[in-house]
């Protein structure tokens, strides 16, 4: 019994970066989001905590599988450009759309600061979408 609670405890652990590689638009997004921890030039503990809520509560990604989570995405997501990964999300819904920005946004604000290479960053990743300055604005105040 004790060999096969070890190996269920072992298949568990890698359950969330299984469940990240498995998806390619939870990957692209996840990717945006760690983007969008480090365009500042420095990680900050507000915005990685907000990352962790967010794939706790967005997709269902335990907080102890953040770590193995985002070195996945550094070790098979490093050469993915903002433009792969909002490519993802180019034929879907506008409320799809939406979230993605949302989250994005969220992070920014996570230190009470939007830097300039934030901005740009969701700036890109919103033109990439086809969302207007309007919507953004829309979005940004809420």
């Amino acid at each position: 019994m004790i060999v096969i609670d070890k190996i269920r405890t072992w298949l568990d652990q890698d359950k969330s970066v299984r469940k990240v590689a498995e998806d390619l638009q939870l990957t692209s997004e996840l990717i945006l989001l760690v983007r969008m921890m480090f365009a500042d030039g420095a990680l900050k503990p507000e915005e990685l905590e907000n990352f962790k809520r967010i794939c706790k509560i967005a997709f269902d990604i335990p907080e102890e599988d953040v770590p193995k989570v985002i070195e996945y995405l550094q070790d098979f997501g490093y050469e993915t450009s903002i433009d792969d990964a909002v490519a993802m999300f180019e034929g879907l819904e506008w409320e799809r759309k939406k979230t993605l920005l949302v989250h994005l946004l969220s992070i920014a604000k996570s230190d009470n600061e939007v830097h300039v290479s934030e901005a740009e960053l969701i700036r890109k990743t919103s033109a990439l979408l086809g969302l207007s300055a309007e919507e953004i604005a829309k979005l940004r105040e809420s």
